[in-house]
């Protein structure tokens, strides 16, 4: 968890977005309460960094992609 938590805190997110919690099917009371508290932790860190305006689209250009209109016009 602790790697997978430095990844994504590497690409710019929150290492609290990853959680991992074990229960039994048994445990039915348990899990809705821990996925409340992962919700509510999630609500309270807000939209994903990673997005321009929650328009759904990756701030970060893929390899070799421009997101620069000038560049766009080139050739």
């Amino acid at each position: 968890m602790q790697y997978a938590r430095q990844l994504i805190e590497a690409i710019g997110l929150q290492g609290q977005r990853l959680q991992m919690i074990n229960v039994s099917s048994a445990m039915a009371g348990q899990f809705a309460f821990a996925a409340a508290e992962i919700t509510a932790e999630v609500s309270r860190l807000g939209p994903t960094p990673l997005r321009e305006n929650g328009s759904g689209t990756a701030a970060v250009p893929n390899e070799g992609e421009s997101h620069s209109e000038d560049d766009a016009n080139i050739g």
